[in-house]
């Protein structure tokens, strides 16, 4: 029987087509389908925390310097992480001594570098406020992504203040912003011992 290349290329790219529609059906679908069970809302893992959860949340919250970065593989090789050293100048709730060692997901080895969206990122030499959670065993990480990196500013006396103003006073309390340390460490330290 003869049959016309053509027409059977018409066929087999309708037969494609088809095939392609009914993946993205499903794919669609079912997603859809699984969101009508739940009945509720799936919260995003990158909606803001705020000062007073992080307060609550956090294991240590300090205030330094960066001295040091590493990035290694991971041990199957499928992710890099960063070791970042701090020299710590202040202890605002927690406990660390003169340097602290915590991780955060991405950086740079070899010629391979993976930045991670919604992570803070951090340079050799500036200093900042961090809030840290770990568990026994295991390198701190940075608590509520970019929310958990304040950036500091030094002044001419030696002195670190905010480089970014926050809420001088809890949210039930009429009150400004401020740039104190002093003050977001009063709101770190009465928060967190409410937990």
């Amino acid at each position: 029987m003869f049959t016309n290349p053509s027409a059977r290329r018409r066929r087999s790219e309708a037969a494609f087509r088809l095939g392609t529609a009914a993946a993205v059906v499903t794919v669609f679908l079912v997603p859809t389908h699984l969101a009508a069970q739940r009945r509720e809302p799936i919260p995003s893992p990158f909606a803001p925390l705020g000062i007073q959860r992080m307060s609550e949340l956090a294991t240590q919250v300090v205030a330094g310097s960066i001295e040091k970065m590493e990035s290694t593989w991971n041990h199957d090789h499928s992710r890099i992480y960063t070791r970042v050293t701090m020299r710590v100048e202040r202890v605002l709730s927690g406990r660390a001594g003169r340097r602290i060692v915590f991780r955060i997901p991405g950086g740079t080895v070899g010629e391979t570098t993976v930045m991670v969206s919604e992570m803070p990122h951090f340079r050799v030499g500036e200093e900042t406020v961090v809030f840290l959670r770990g568990t026994r065993g295991r390198l701190p990480s940075v608590l509520g992504g970019v929310e958990g990196k304040m950036p500091l500013s030094r002044a001419e006396d030696g002195s670190l203040s905010l480089l970014f103003p926050i809420p001088a006073a809890p949210a039930n309390e009429a009150s400004g912003v401020t740039h104190e340390l002093d003050d977001l460490e009063s709101l770190v330290r009465g928060h967190a011992l409410r937990r």
